[in-house]
């Protein structure tokens, strides 16, 4: 457990230093019982403070998506393995920190932002705990390793999204197209010219004496496989514009699918098919 000495803390050692040597060059009783409180008033804030600090328990909660070079907002929950509550717990990584005034044996919350310099598996972070209390003379912390096991993505590169789909196109592979599930809405009615039979609305149809149908909304969208190949820079920097263009196209509702390492993951909409591409990209070797 590391202390750091605050200004407070240094004048009142060398209150305490000047006092004592005054005490003894001039045999003052008085001056003695001085510096005898000041030395008990040190012992028991460096007794406490280490009190405090000890039997807390912590824990990191990730949001949905970690990306490198990005600060991501972490949930802290501290919890005090011990009736006695602990004072002025202040939990650091990095730049960030953050406060809890008091911590007892319930959960206790807050935020905490963290970066990650590189993509890939984190089996744990390392977190400062330190705390000033109970006078602001010192600073007493120590180091933790907090278990997580999160896998981080790629730092997103913006990319230009015109590029890949022109390529696509140049390619042939805009020749397969899928429509947006949640489309399929009627758009207006419009008499029959050769549409298909389903598109026929029966009951309208039969109200006006003439063949009507569905004008429908359905958005066609070309697939996209994405690769290496598609985007420029080195491997990090080919993978973060990956990781770009995935997200930006899934938010887009255009099946994004990738080819990595060998392997092809067919082209998809939604939340867990992002989180597959994802995860490729993050664990490429």
């Amino acid at each position: 457990m590391k202390v750091k000495i605050k200004k407070s803390g240094t004048l009142f050692i060398g209150l305490t230093i000047f006092l004592g040597a005054a005490a003894v060059n001039t045999g003052n009783n008085l001056l003695y019982m001085v510096v005898s409180a000041l030395l008990s008033f040190m012992f028991f804030s460096g007794t406490f403070s280490i009190l405090n600090l000890r039997g807390i328990y912590i824990s990191l909660v990730p949001p949905s998506e970690v990306f490198a070079g990005r600060e991501n907002k972490f949930k802290v929950l501290l919890r005090k393995i011990s009736p006695i509550p602990s004072f002025l717990i202040k939990v650091s990584c990095g730049d960030s920190y953050s406060l809890f005034t008091m911590v007892s044996s319930k959960d206790s919350i807050s935020t905490i932002s963290i970066n990650f310099p590189r993509r890939g598996l984190y089996e744990s972070v390392e977190v400062e705990i330190s705390s000033s209390f109970p006078f602001g003379l010192f600073v007493r912390s120590y180091k933790k390793e907090v278990k997580l096991n999160l896998l981080v993505f790629p730092k997103p590169i913006p990319t230009r999204l015109s590029s890949v789909l022109h390529a696509q196109e140049e390619q042939g592979e805009s020749k397969s197209t899928t429509i947006r599930e949640g489309y399929e809405d009627i758009k207006s009615i419009k008499e029959y010219s050769g549409e298909p039979m389903k598109l026929i609305h029966w009951k309208l149809s039969a109200k006006r004496d003439t063949l009507l149908v569905k004008d429908m909304v359905a958005e066609e969208q070309a697939p996209v496989i994405l690769s290496l190949d598609s985007v420029k820079g080195n491997i990090e920097e080919k993978l973060g514009r990956l990781t770009y263009l995935v997200i930006e196209l899934e938010k887009r509702g255009i099946p994004v699918g990738l080819e990595l390492n060998g392997r092809e993951i067919p082209p998809g909409t939604g939340e867990p098919h992002r989180r597959l591409l994802l995860r490729e990209l993050a664990l490429f070797a």
